[in-house]
């Protein structure tokens, strides 16, 4: 029967059951898709380096730790890959976040004798091999600065590009620069602040770090000198003073009179280590080294300097150091001495010890007996009995036994 007619409908015309599910899906589809526009992605570098993943450069609560490890990281993943074999040794050095450098690839010295075929020709061999290395090592430069920028968050970057020192930095894709750029950024939050304010900042931030208690003495380290390298990045010097860098010349100078400027930049860059390893230290937990701290103290005071010269025998100490822990008292020290039977003294102590508590035992025993006697005496006694010991109670027994006896008598 046609619809028309009024009959019942044709299944395809029929509505369909799953419609109500249908628009339940449509919904939830819209709301996913909403979602996933609106999501807020992490960032975690150059997805082509599987290496790097999540090892980036970022704005955040945790981004100041970020730059150690990612730099290392970095480094770690240049001196490994295939492609830069040639140059690539050297990064795992030049990024240390500790001291970030590259050391320097000198020109092998002319010889003396420039008639020497032979030391002329292997001098030209050692020319040509350096200036290969230097070409290598800017090859891999180039790339590495690539790299670095591409685990640089979008948030990052910006603050990177608005230094006065950027331009300069790019022109010459200083690689190491850059990273000096982004660990400024990182403490500083900001690129565009007046120096002095920055360079204040910088201080007070390394002025103020203390090692906290769960800080372990390694990650105290590294802290600890990513604050001076961001104070020296600022151009600030310390702990150069003129008295302590005269001082150090009297050690490190042929001539107190007329030190050589070797001498004296050697004297401040030794007057500065000196004040860097003693800020360490004062800078440590102290709750683990407050007994340390004053022992150092305590021994200038007596005429002995102990402070470390170096940052590296200062965190020496702080490694090596053995908190003092008293000991519970033992009574035979300080002079007291006690004395030790031998065995066969010790037999007849215990043999008179034992003779004494008998004797003890009897006399009471005699005692009681004695009131005992006094109390079968008659009624007085042992009313007697009363005041006196158990003895004297026991008398008092026996005398009112004694008395019945007698009345049946």
């Amino acid at each position: 029967m046609s619809e028309q007619s009024g009959g019942p409908a044709s299944p395809d015309a029929a509505p369909s059951s799953n419609h109500g599910h249908q628009n339940r899906r449509d919904r939830r589809n819209r709301n996913n898709s909403w979602n996933n526009t609106n999501r807020i992605t992490t960032f975690v570098g150059d997805p082509s380096i599987e290496f790097l993943k999540g090892y980036v450069y970022d704005v955040g609560p945790k981004s100041k730790d970020q730059f150690s490890t990612t730099t290392e990281r970095i480094g770690q993943y240049i001196q490994g890959n295939g492609s830069f074999k040639k140059g690539g040794g050297d990064f795992i050095n030049a990024f240390n976040p500790n001291d970030l450098r590259f050391e320097d690839i000198p020109d092998p010295t002319v010889p003396e004798d420039t008639k020497d075929i032979v030391k002329i020709e292997i001098w030209k061999l050692q020319q040509k091999e350096a200036h290969a290395r230097r070409n290598d090592r800017q090859d891999v430069i180039n790339a590495a600065y690539s790299i670095v920028r591409k685990q640089c968050s979008e948030a990052l970057w910006n603050r990177v590009e608005s230094h006065k020192r950027y331009a300069i930095v790019q022109a010459n894709m200083d690689v190491i620069e850059l990273l000096k750029l982004i660990r400024n950024a990182l403490y500083t939050g900001a690129t565009t602040r007046n120096s002095c304010v920055s360079t204040q900042d910088a201080l007070i931030k390394l002025f103020t770090f203390k090692q906290s208690k769960p800080m372990q003495n390694a990650d105290y380290l590294k802290k600890f000198k990513e604050l001076t390298e961001l104070v020296a990045f600022h151009g600030t010097i310390i702990g150069i003073e003129d008295a302590r860098v005269n001082e150090i010349l009297k050690t490190v100078a042929n001539n107190t009179n007329m030190p050589t400027p070797e001498e004296i930049q050697l004297a401040k860059d030794k007057a500065q280590e000196q004040f860097f390893a003693i800020l360490l230290i004062q800078q440590a937990d102290k709750v683990r080294f407050r007994q340390l701290i004053a022992d150092l103290e305590n021994s200038f005071i007596m005429g002995e300097d102990c402070y470390p010269k170096t940052i590296t025998k200062a965190y020496e100490i702080l490694v090596n150091y053995k908190k003092f822990t008293p000991q519970a008292h033992d009574p035979n020290e300080h002079g007291v001495s006690y004395y030790t039977p031998t065995n066969a003294e010790s037999t007849q102590h215990n043999t008179n010890s034992n003779d004494s508590n008998n004797n003890t035992r009897d006399n009471r025993t005699q005692s009681g007996r004695g009131n005992q006697g006094s109390g079968r005496g008659g009624p007085g006694s042992g009313r007697g009995g009363r005041g006196g010991a158990r003895g004297a109670g026991r008398g008092r027994g026996n005398g009112g036994r004694g008395a019945r006896n007698g009345e049946t008598h």
